[in-house]
């Protein structure tokens, strides 16, 4: 069963679980954001980003506790199928998605009338480098459009690069860095409103936003 509850103790154990998060991390990368703070006028945000690596949902809960966008993320529902990973899931508060039912969308909606935001990886799952369109990217997935729509906010797209060289696409752990730590980028900045714009539309310019955020 998907928690429905928003108190101040989910928010402090997020904030609790992300600093442990960046403490071990630390071991295994460096994080550079671009830029190092943001300005945001409204933290309700529907917070989207492309998806390369298992490593992903951790740099996420980092990332998100560093611009204190104490977010709800939408994972998979079949990573809380493990009782460690279900565990750890449940302890930063995500939200199992993915499974063709929609309490997902739902509790994603209580979460931002709450005051908080939510974090989706818009392809819904990991795209190895052979998979990827010419933009890095892969086929997105519009649900994110119409979670932000039905609770009028915007949306923030984050472009991650490099999170597959600390844990390849297709590798069950990941790598130890022998010779100096990969240096992950977080690129982030701008917002999209859904107003007066299709459901397409909103994807397309999403995609443009991502694909600028990941070119070299």
């Amino acid at each position: 069963m998907v928690p429905h509850d928003e108190t101040s103790d989910d928010v402090a154990r997020f904030n609790k679980w992300a600093t442990r998060v960046r403490r071990a991390g630390h071991l295994l990368r460096r994080v550079r954001y671009e830029p190092e703070t943001l300005e945001l006028d409204d933290t309700r945000l529907v917070i989207v980003a492309n998806h390369r690596s298992l490593s992903d949902v951790f740099i996420a809960i980092e990332a998100l506790h560093h611009h204190d966008l104490p977010a709800r993320c939408l994972v998979r529902a079949k990573y809380f199928e493990s009782k460690p990973a279900g565990a750890w899931l449940r302890a930063v508060n995500c939200i199992p998605a993915g499974d063709g039912k929609r309490e997902s969308i739902d509790v994603a909606l209580e979460t931002l009338d709450a005051g908080r935001p939510v974090a989706i990886m818009i392809e819904g799952r990991i795209i190895p480098p052979d998979k990827r369109d010419a933009d890095g990217m892969g086929e997105i997935r519009p649900g994110f459009v119409e979670i932000a729509r039905k609770a009028g906010v915007d949306i923030m797209p984050i472009g991650v690069l490099g999170s597959d060289e600390i844990w390849g696409s297709r590798s069950m752990l990941p790598r130890i860095p022998w010779r100096g730590r990969p240096e992950i980028r977080l690129r982030t900045g701008r917002t999209i409103s859904v107003e007066g714009k299709t459901d397409d539309e909103v994807v397309a310019e999403t995609r443009a936003m991502l694909a600028g955020y990941l070119a070299p």
